[in-house]
């Protein structure tokens, strides 16, 4: 009896250990149940072949999500859509080059300054992911009749499609070439080509070419060419030893222009200074005098215009006066004596001379 007893409260006792921990579990646990994860969703108009549900979102590298469900609009919004809707979480660390307390509203602000969401692969494992990035191109124009339940983030074509679509185009260019009628074009073309003469031409340029070089080669190791070398070697050696001793000169004469400049800039100052005052007294004085002189000069000539005809009269008296003076130092010079007796001594008689 005692022994069954044990086994019982053995039991009990393991029975209220599990059911404990179970308790404990929950209850550490339960926080992260109930968490709510931000979401947010964006659709691609190509193979999203190697994404997987638990796929890393990043931004530059850095993760900020993971990828939640893969389905497609039809299927979440009732609407006819080739697109594929993936939905994916935004983790407290979701910093995407913007401010803000909660993932959505920095992940808003980013995809309002043109933040967007593409495929992206992991080298040669070909697993993919979800890279983001502000991008000069921007995101592909979805058109998108529907409302999204999450916030959406607009995507951009992959670096594969676009290079898928590059080729595509290439292929497309290529298929519209007619390689035919290159091809008849090309054997014409080399048809009327005279091969033979070209090689000729060719074999004969090769031939000037090396005479040339041969020549060029003579002239250059020759005597002469060696002495011009060693002249201009010399040349520049006597160059930079005329600089050299031209060096402290010339610093001399560039020491002694500062100084006259100097001087020269002190004397202008002082000048300035001390004769600034005379020269405006100066400048007062000019102007009385020339408006003196401008007043004596109205005038001067008021007078010659009311005394015209007395001045005209004297001028007259003048000439006329000028006249005689002229006369009278004519007979001046042929009769000197005239000026003391009025007619010419008689000639002398013998015995009557007193």
């Amino acid at each position: 009896m005692t022994q069954k007893t044990n086994y019982f409260k053995l039991g009990l006792f393991v029975i209220l250990a599990f059911a404990l921990t179970a308790a404990m579990l929950i209850a550490l646990g339960a926080g992260q149940f109930l968490k709510t994860e931000p979401l947010a969703e964006t659709y691609f108009n190509e193979s999203v072949q190697g994404l997987n549900i638990g796929s890393e979102v990043k931004y530059k590298g850095v993760k900020i999500g993971a990828v939640k469900s893969i389905t497609t609009p039809t299927k979440v919004y009732d609407i006819a859509s080739n697109y594929v809707l993936v939905t994916f979480s935004l983790s407290e660390n979701c910093y995407v080059g913007q401010t803000g307390k909660k993932p959505e509203e920095r992940m808003k602000k980013a995809v309002d300054d043109g933040l967007s969401i593409f495929l992206s692969f992991n080298g040669l494992t070909g697993s993919a992911y979800l890279e983001t990035d502000y991008k000069k191109t921007g995101p592909d124009d979805l058109e998108i009749s529907w409302t999204p339940e999450n916030l959406y983030v607009p995507s951009r074509s992959s670096n594969i499609k676009e290079v898928s679509d590059a080729i595509s185009h290439v292929m497309e260019a290529l298929s519209t070439l007619d390689l035919q009628e290159m091809k008849k074009d090309l054997s014409a073309l080399l048809k009327s080509l005279n091969i033979t003469k070209v090689s000729t031409q060719a074999e004969s340029l090769l031939k000037e070419l090396r005479q040339t070089n041969k020549e060029l080669g003579n002239t250059l190791t020759s005597g002469q060419v060696k002495r011009i070398l060693a002249d201009a070697g010399a040349s520049v050696a006597d160059v930079k030893q005329i600089v050299h001793d031209a060096k402290d000169p010339i610093k001399d004469a560039l020491a002694d222009i500062n100084t006259a400049s100097g001087s020269f800039k002190r004397m202008a100052t002082g000048l300035e200074q001390n004769y600034e005052g005379k020269l405006t007294d100066m400048s007062d004085k000019m102007d009385t005098v020339l408006a003196s002189l401008e007043k004596t000069s109205r005038l001067l000539e008021n007078m010659i215009w009311t005394n015209a005809d007395v001045i005209e009269k004297i001028i007259g008296n003048l000439e006329n006066t000028t006249e005689n003076l002229n006369q009278f130092t004519r007979e001046l010079r042929e009769y000197p004596g005239s000026i003391l007796m009025k007619a010419p001594p008689r000639a002398s008689t013998s015995g009557k001379e007193k």
